[in-house]
């Protein structure tokens, strides 16, 4: 029995990860990968419900011996989407990553980074570890972004540059029945001291409704409860409860016609199903929206940035559905790759 061991920032109660997994569940389901599929969680995650072709094995994602012995075992090891080579959040959650990865190449697994980025990583001595792993023979990357991909092309051939797979977890069936509403969606992450400038500017569309989501149940869902709290309050401007579950948020943004998005696969699911979408400027959000489109431009800073950017963007006449027919080409060329690379090393 073939089995594929594969990493990523699961089970955290976060969109855009969970959208990535199933991206990855699904693409296993079309090569008939008939083994075992071996992902670590430290929390509780529920088995998807629709059939598998292959099992799933959960296991302790701090259980480091235990994580050795199911590296060693394996017959791929793979890094399954997102930035997890960065420092951001911490130097320990880039060597946690770093001791996976390592593991793989001492014992000469191939090692795949599908639908991956790199940083932000400030630390030279994590360049230097990273470094390491991309000069390996085994490694073989898909990246999401065009710095990521030229970064690893010093140092590894077998690198390619795709887009973030995200949206392949939706259904092909729902994304072309998808109607746009007079809504406008809204993801905050960033603790704003001036709300009254993302009110002012939702407060320009008559009669639209104002829906908040919860992209990161651990760091998003205190800000949203009270930007919906001060629209009642102060505005009395009608909004629901933020929403969080991830089926539930999906809807709401392929519906919006308008997105506001602090968090990058919000603003992806924005943009793969033809909404107007504003994005938080950072320097993970620049490089994958701008490898999807090197026209798209509509990054705010602050909150008072929002009705320029939003006039700007109708000046030029921008058109979202353009972009989305091209990020579907990317997603569907990089399915393809992935697809490609995996069945080449089972």
């Amino acid at each position: 029995m073939k089995k594929i061991f594969m990493v990523g920032y699961y089970g955290q109660n976060n969109f855009g990860d969970d959208l990535l997994l199933k991206s990855f569940i699904k693409v296993l389901c079309e090569i008939k990968f008939d083994g075992l599929l071996s992902i670590p969680f430290d929390k509780e995650w529920e088995t998807p419900k629709e059939k598998l072709t292959f099992q799933i094995q959960k296991i302790n994602k701090f259980d480091f011996l235990n994580l050795s012995k199911h590296i060693k075992s394996s017959d791929i090891v793979i890094f399954g989407g997102g930035n997890l080579f960065q420092t951001e959040t911490s130097f320990r959650s880039f060597y946690y990553y770093y001791y996976v990865a390592k593991t793989a190449v001492t014992n000469n697994k191939p090692f795949l980074l599908l639908s991956q980025g790199f940083g932000p990583m400030k630390n030279k001595y994590a360049h230097s570890l990273l470094k390491k792993i991309l000069k390996n023979e085994k490694t073989t990357a898909v990246f999401r972004d065009k710095t990521s991909y030229i970064y690893s092309r010093r140092y590894n051939s077998s690198s390619f540059l795709g887009t973030d797979i995200a949206p392949y977890a939706i259904n092909v069936r729902i994304k072309n029945n998808i109607k746009k509403e007079n809504k406008i969606s809204i993801c905050l992450k960033n603790n704003y001291e001036n709300m009254n400038d993302l009110i002012k500017f939702v407060s320009l569309f008559d009669n639209y409704d104002i829906s908040t989501l919860i992209i990161n149940s651990n760091q998003d869902t205190m800000m949203n409860y009270n930007f919906v709290e001060k629209l009642r309050d102060e505005n009395h401007l009608e909004a629901s409860f933020p929403i969080k579950e991830t089926e539930k948020v999906l809807e709401e943004i392929q519906t919006s016609s308008i997105v506001i998005s602090d968090r990058l696969h919000s603003s992806l699911i924005s943009i793969y199903s033809g909404g107007i979408t504003l994005t938080y400027r950072n320097s993970k959000n620049i490089r994958v929206l701008k490898t999807i489109d090197e026209n798209y431009n509509f990054f705010y800073k602050n909150l008072v940035d929002l009705p320029k950017i939003y006039f700007d963007l109708k000046e030029k006449e921008f058109d979202f559905e353009i972009m989305s027919k091209n990020f579907d080409l990317k997603v569907y060329e990089t399915i393809k790759k992935i697809k490609e690379i995996i069945q080449n090393v089972l």
